[in-house]
């Protein structure tokens, strides 16, 4: 019986709960030091931001197509490092800060210099998507934190499958996207929105939302049940991806509007 619920209690950043509640070698983890840690990380990834974002953004107000190259690599090099580290946490969860840490730059590299595009384009975007991002997590907190919304074993199977279907989509659009073929899925900047896009790009950042029900649950559940406190680091690392994953979702939706 207790095997069956640790494999229905997982998510798609930390793998089975199983794995996160052995007995303690130390100290255990608390939610408080969940919280400390996913502020250190979203600061790291936001400081890592302002760096390719100043240096787009004077780029094109300069006319300095070196800052802007710059930019751009320091944004392929995170956008790599953070796939592979994303591709690691679905089988095991990311207890060493060091990896944490390196997620949440690569991520803040990438995510300056495309915003500063954005913005570029839609002055007010990325203010408005970022604090579409925090009102979205907190409401996702306050419908878990009041039990309004709650994990069960049939939620669980539905985000985690719809997290995997995403995930393939993403990558099969990436693969056929190296090889310029445009699957139609994803409107860029100033294209004309078709109704499967809309579709697409709601439900991703619907999913993003929803996902976080998992995030707080897991989180719940290991403090709860003494995981070792290294494991903090698996929950800061599951609810800083999924703000960054919420946030690209949000500037994308936030950009179709503005098309319109």
């Amino acid at each position: 019986m207790k095997t069956q619920y640790n494999e229905q209690h997982m998510g798609a950043a930390y793998g089975p709960y199983g794995q996160m509640t052995q007995a303690p070698q130390a100290e255990t983890m608390r939610i408080d030091d969940v919280i400390v840690r996913t502020v250190a990380l979203v600061a790291a990834t936001f400081i890592a931001a302002l760096l390719t974002y100043g240096m787009v953004a004077d780029g094109i107000a300069n006319s300095d197509a070196d800052a802007i190259g710059t930019a751009m690599m320091l944004g392929t090099i995170g956008a790599v490092v953070g796939l592979g580290i994303m591709i690691f946490s679905m089988f095991k969860p990311v207890t060493n800060p060091f990896v944490a840490f390196l997620y949440a730059i690569g991520q803040g590299l990438l995510l300056g210099g495309v915003s500063a595009v954005f913005e570029q384009q839609w002055p007010g975007i990325v203010v408005n998507a970022l604090l579409a991002t925090i009102l979205v997590f907190g409401a996702m907190l306050a419908l878990y934190k009041f039990r309004i919304l709650k994990n069960s074993p049939m939620f669980t199977k539905v985000i985690v499958g719809a997290g995997i279907g995403i995930f393939l989509l993403s990558m099969a659009n990436l693969l056929f996207s190296a090889f310029g073929v445009d699957l139609g899925l994803f409107a860029g900047p100033g294209e004309s929105v078709s109704a499967l896009q809309w579709i697409i790009a709601i439900g991703i950042t619907l999913w993003a939302a929803f996902s976080f029900i998992l995030d707080f649950d897991m989180i719940e559940y290991s403090a709860q049940h003494g995981a070792p406190k290294k494991y903090a680091w698996a929950g800061a690392f599951g609810l800083t991806a999924g703000l960054i994953f919420l946030y690209w979702n949000l500037l994308r939706l936030l950009s179709y509007f503005q098309g319109d």
